[in-house]
């Protein structure tokens, strides 16, 4: 009787562990199955660019924060504009997590909620543009646009060109530059007719503009000299930028109408004037007629650094050439060539900051016009032999020949030194009758 007792005690004792352990182990398994499971965000759910799938909101903070660490580390967002790029520092962003999990939706991606600095952000466009320019630019939109970016939490590199945030009504209203040719010659009707049909010539952002290219473009017949005319006043107003003079051509002898330092001649066989614009917003060149001349303007945004043009002028003085004819009289004497001397420019551009401190200085050009050397022809001194220029032997008693001989044969040896540069003389003035050339 008692062991039976024992024994029903005994199995009530298991069948209650038994059940306990049953129940805690099935109770864990449908609280995890019911209420847990409502408690992980669904699949196909992502806060920014992280994915939160099948994660509680802890483990879905956690995960965020590793991801927003990581980017914080490695990032390169950066504002640029024209020649300046500067980084965006990481502690300009504040990221609320926690807010972000609480409000994402389930199965869909959600916002990664960010607190920018906008003094910051204000004080780092000031340094780029100049605190004068920074009213020009959106900066409700450029803010927004730089969260957004910070949302992603990519680490590559994100550049933000401010140029796309002008305010509508401020694009291409700013006069940068412009030059003036007022004396036309005998181009006068061909380039005012031009320019009356084509006032705007748009330099399109971040792309080489041609100007020879342009003119075959318009399907016109225009001389090599209204071309280079225009080149010129459109090469002196975008010099003072920083376009790249891509390609540029000058003459043997400068123009009357333009400026040293400034020529760009143009034909339709193998001249041509390229530039390039290198900033991301075009700008406009605006030709007007004035008087009997003609204005180029360059608008568009304002650079933020200056660039000032600077000319070294160097003149060199013609040599005379003195040739020997024996058509003429002795000690008589006739100009053929005039003289006019050559000179040597260096185009040089400096370029200086807002607060006017030279950054750099760059050699653009050095354009040469050689000199034209003037050109006497003389008579034969008597004693003087007209075909080698030796001495007649029979008129070696003669004192007055034989002095006139010794003063030219002071500058013969140039005469040698300097056979190229006649030879390139005699090709521009040819000699027929003359029988020596002489320089001094």
């Amino acid at each position: 009787m008692r062991n039976k007792t024992v024994i029903k005690l005994f199995l009530v004792i298991i069948l209650s562990t038994t059940y306990l352990i049953s129940f805690s182990q099935i109770g864990s398994f449908a609280y995890e199955s019911i209420f847990l499971k409502h408690n992980r965000f669904a699949k196909g759910t992502a806060i920014g660019s992280v994915n939160v799938a099948g994660l509680s909101k802890r483990e879905a903070i956690d995960t965020i924060i590793n991801h927003v660490n990581e980017w914080k580390a490695v990032q390169n967002t950066a504002i640029v504009y024209q020649e300046t790029k500067e980084a965006i520092p990481a502690d300009l962003f504040t990221f609320q997590i926690e807010q972000s999990v609480e409000q994402a939706v389930d199965g869909q991606q959600s916002q990664l909620f960010i607190v920018l600095d906008e003094k910051q952000l204000y004080s780092l466009i000031s340094r780029i543009v100049g605190e004068n320019l920074v009213s020009l630019f959106d900066m409700e939109r450029l803010k927004n646009d730089v969260i957004e970016v910070a949302a992603t939490l990519k680490t590559n590199a994100a550049l933000i060109d401010i140029a796309n945030y002008v305010k509508e009504q401020n694009i291409e209203q700013k006069v940068i530059n412009e030059a003036v040719v007022a004396n036309l010659q005998g181009n006068q009707a061909e380039v005012l007719a031009w320019i009356s049909k084509h006032p705007t010539i748009e330099i399109k952002g971040k792309s080489p503009f041609s100007l020879l290219n342009y003119f075959k473009e318009q399907n016109g017949s225009f001389s090599s000299e209204a071309m280079s005319l225009i080149a010129s006043a459109i090469y002196q107003t975008v010099l003072p930028t920083n376009f790249t003079i891509m390609e540029r051509h000058t003459s043997r002898e400068l123009p009357s109408s333009i400026q040293f330092g400034y020529e760009a001649k143009v034909d339709r066989q193998n001249r041509d004037f390229i530039f390039y614009n290198p900033n991301s917003s075009s700008y406009t060149l605006e030709l007007q007629l004035i008087n009997n001349g003609f204005k180029v303007t360059l608008k568009g945004l304002p650079f933020i650094n200056k660039y000032m043009i600077k000319l070294d002028v160097e003149h060199f003085a013609p040599k005379t050439i003195i040739q020997y004819s024996p058509t003429l009289q002795p000690n008589e004497t006739r100009l053929k060539q005039e003289g006019k001397q050559g000179t040597l420019v260096k185009v040089k551009k400096e370029v200086y900051d807002e607060q006017n401190h030279l950054l750099k200085t760059e050699l653009i050009a050095e354009d040469f016009y050689p000199p034209v050397h003037k050109i006497e022809i003389h008579g034969l001194d008597i004693g003087i032999d007209a075909e080698n220029g030796a001495m007649n032997p029979e008129n070696d008693s003669m004192p007055n020949s034989s002095s006139g001989q010794n003063e030219e044969q002071k500058t013969a040896p140039t005469h040698v030194e300097n056979k190229k540069n006649q030879g390139n003389m005699q090709q521009d003035s040819p000699i027929n009758n003359d029988t020596e050339i002489y320089e001094k």
